[in-house]
Formats: structure tokens, C-alpha cells, sequence
């Protein structure tokens, strides 16, 4: 069922407009996946990718469903490199998503941003930070449990 106060689920509907790279049907309804332009890309090749249905987060989208959207993901990823076609496109791709109360749009999403050589950073160089390896793998293995 869809979310009445989620954009998503209103572009998903038909009921807010979008510039839709590519719909994915599931064969059901809110099943498969929908890839469209953000309203504010951060650079040319700028794309989101969306379980049709309503799932806010990382943490409460089913697997098979997730599975779904990183298909899409890759596919995506690899036609934007030029894929089969061998045809130059992007050098490569980034793919990021926000799964906390800082993203946008509560309805998971994954960003696709194409990347050319020579393209300013989206992420900090890690050399621009002060956390050392060992200090993020501990954070990591401590947050997972694993001592």
C-alpha cells in the first residue's frame, strides 16, 4: 500500500511527475523497480533507483525486494559505462544511499552518479580524514559485535 505523504509512492502512482529513466514492473502491483531523475542531481548522470513499493529504509526492505533494486542497480551501473555496446560513456559510477533521519525522501533510494576522470570528489579523500584504519574497522567490527 502506498504512502500517502511519500513523493515516492506519488511518482510511482503517476500521481507527481518525474522524468522516469526506466520502470521496472514486478508484475504485481508495487512490485519491480523505478529508476528517475532527482529533483536537485548533484552532477550529470545523477539517477535514483526505487522499490516501487513503500519501505523506508535499508533496514526494512525485504531481501528478495532489495535484490530487485540492486539488479536494477548494476544494470543501470553497467549500460552508463557503455556496457555491451563497448561505446564510451561513464568512467565509472557511484552509488550511495542514506539510511538514517538525514535522507531526503523517507522511501529507499539509491543514488546512481556517473563519474568521468578528473570529476570533484562526492565523497572526502580518505586522507582528508583523521580516523585511522584500525579506528574504523574497530568502529565497525565493535558496532557488529565482533571483538
Amino acid at each position: 500500500m502506498p504512502d500517502t505523504d511519500c513523493v515516492f509512492c506519488d511518482i510511482v502512482a503517476g500521481e507527481a511527475d518525474a522524468l522516469v529513466v526506466e520502470d521496472r514492473d514486478g508484475g504485481e502491483e508495487r512490485s519491480g523497480t523505478l529508476a528517475f531523475s532527482p529533483l536537485d542531481p548533484v552532477a550529470p548522470g545523477h539517477v535514483l533507483v526505487i522499490p516501487k513499493g513503500h519501505y523506508e529504509s535499508l533496514f526494512d526492505v525485504p531481501a528478495d525486494v532489495l535484490g530487485d533494486v540492486m539488479a536494477h542497480v548494476q544494470d543501470l551501473a553497467t549500460r552508463m559505462r557503455g556496457g555491451e555496446r563497448n561505446e564510451p560513456g561513464f568512467d565509472g559510477v557511484t552509488v550511495l544511499n542514506d539510511s538514517t533521519d538525514y535522507q531526503s525522501v523517507p522511501h529507499l533510494h539509491l543514488h546512481l552518479v556517473g563519474r568521468h576522470d578528473g570529476d570533484p570528489d562526492l565523497l572526502p579523500d580518505s586522507g582528508d580524514s583523521d580516523v585511522a584504519k584500525r579506528d574504523a574497522y574497530d568502529a565497525v567490527t565493535g558496532a557488529l559485535g565482533d571483538d
